[in-house]
């Protein structure tokens, strides 16, 4: 009676012990197995994340689990070659999603060669195995499915091929007769699926030219307006600049020298705005006027010396090796640096730097001493500098700005010379890539 409880207590830890130690071999095996390179493959990882693959390669085996005890039934075969020709016969099925055409095309080769070369026993009328009949007309309808519409006549026809021969006398039509009435419907299912697609992506494209087209029709439209707007605003600014001093009386020369100055440049402005919205125009109304480049710098720091400004400008690049992308890019930046200057910092002085950084790249530097006088407050967003930055990023240069030692304001770029190339920081250290 004492002896019973010992026994049982030694089964049970006996068992805990295999239970554990098989725990840690199929640990140790699923830890090879993920390790192993096959297991690493992209073609091997996409195939078990498939639950569809899983299916057939269950179904395959299961058909090899039948196929190879019943084949010494059905055929002549020696016992070493058996399970050769039952995995022949089943297991191309597990291919049936992932690869359907190449799983077809070895159970249709099989299937034929098996049929030539293995002679039948019992009677047995197919040349084949009925888990080869079953495997391989779902690999003919999958591939039919999936190849282009072009080989279904090549796997129909082989298909056919291997019934008609392998098949019973009187069961040969009726085969055929099967396969080439599934072969037909899945074409026509397949033409009018992509029927129905070539509809569909061309209601789409006809949809996408509608909305370009309200769109391009929705920027003629805001550049008109905007032209009626601004460009009549800004002339109404060159016209009494330009009459001031016949209009007001005792009007001194410095005056009209001012008001001059200032129908200049709401006439270059104004130019300007009508080359911009030339670019929203569609109709070919607004002549495209050249862009600003490096030559048109002195002009710009001169307008800007006309509003009392203190401005200099040391230009010492080759022109003619920098784009006329990276001209306007850089001509864009000095210009916003200016308003900037002249709004933030009145009565600073600024200074202008054109300069080659080394091999490829322009250094631009704008800088502004401490202001004398109080900033002028005008409407606006406040989105200077992200434009100025934008702008160097999309030709592949930096640009910082920030406030300086004494109270002033900086702003540094460093712009490639041509398109390909990209400034990798601003400061010391420049890296250049193409």
């Amino acid at each position: 009676m004492g002896a019973r409880p010992t026994v049982s207590g030694e089964v049970m830890t006996m068992f805990r012990g295999v239970r554990s130690l098989s725990g840690r071999v199929a640990t140790l095996v699923a830890r090879e197995i993920a390790e192993h390179p096959a297991a690493r493959d992209p073609a091997v990882q996409r195939y078990v994340r498939s639950p569809m693959n899983w299916f057939f390669l269950f179904a395959a085996t299961v058909l090899f689990a039948v196929s190879w005890p019943t084949l010494s039934l059905t055929h002549s075969i020696p016992a070493y070659a058996q399970p050769v020709v039952a995995a022949f016969a089943s297991f191309p099925l597990a291919f049936a999603f992932s690869a359907p055409v190449a799983g077809w095309a070895v159970s249709v080769v099989s299937a034929q060669l098996i049929g030539l070369l293995v002679p039948t026993v019992n009677g047995w009328p197919w040349s084949i195995q009925v888990t080869h009949i079953i495997s391989l007309v779902v690999l003919t309808f999958a591939a039919c499915l999936r190849c282009p519409l072009r080989w279904i006549p090549v796997v129909w026809i082989s298909t056919s091929i291997v019934f008609v021969l392998g098949a019973p006398a009187d069961a040969r039509a009726g085969w055929a007769f099967g396969l080439a009435f599934g072969a037909v419907v899945i074409g026509l299912i397949r033409i009018l699926a992509s029927s129905r697609r070539q509809l569909a992506a061309s209601t789409e494209q006809k949809q996408v030219v509608e909305s370009q087209k309200a769109i391009l029709q929705e920027r003629t439209r805001i550049a008109r307006d905007l032209h009626d707007v601004v460009a009549h605003r800004m002339s109404v600014v060159v016209v009494m600049a330009q009459t001031a001093r016949y209009r007001l009386a005792d009007v001194s020369d410095e005056a009209a020298a001012e008001f001059e100055a200032i129908a200049v440049s709401a006439r270059a402005s104004l130019d300007e705005v009508r080359q911009m919205l030339g670019v929203l125009r569609t109709d070919g109304e607004s002549p495209a006027a050249p862009n600003p480049g490096l030559d048109d710098l002195p002009s710009l720091v001169g307008q800007t010396r006309l509003t009392g400004a203190t401005v200099d400008l040391v230009d010492s690049v080759v022109h003619e090796k920098i784009s006329a992308t990276a001209g306007v890019v850089i001509y864009r930046i000095v210009q916003e640096s200016l308003a900037n200057a002249t709004r933030h910092a009145p009565g600073s002085s600024v200074e202008i730097t054109v300069l080659p950084a080394h091999a490829g790249v322009t250094e631009v530097c704008a800088r502004n001493t401490a202001p004398t006088a109080e900033p002028v407050c005008l409407p606006g967003v406040g989105a200077g500098i992200v434009g100025m930055t934008e702008r160097a990023a999309a030709v592949g240069g930096v640009l910082t700005a920030e406030p300086t030692a004494d109270g002033g304001f900086q702003v540094r770029a460093l712009i490639p010379d041509n398109a390909g190339h990209r400034v990798d920081a601003v400061g010391s250290a420049v890296g250049v890539s193409e």
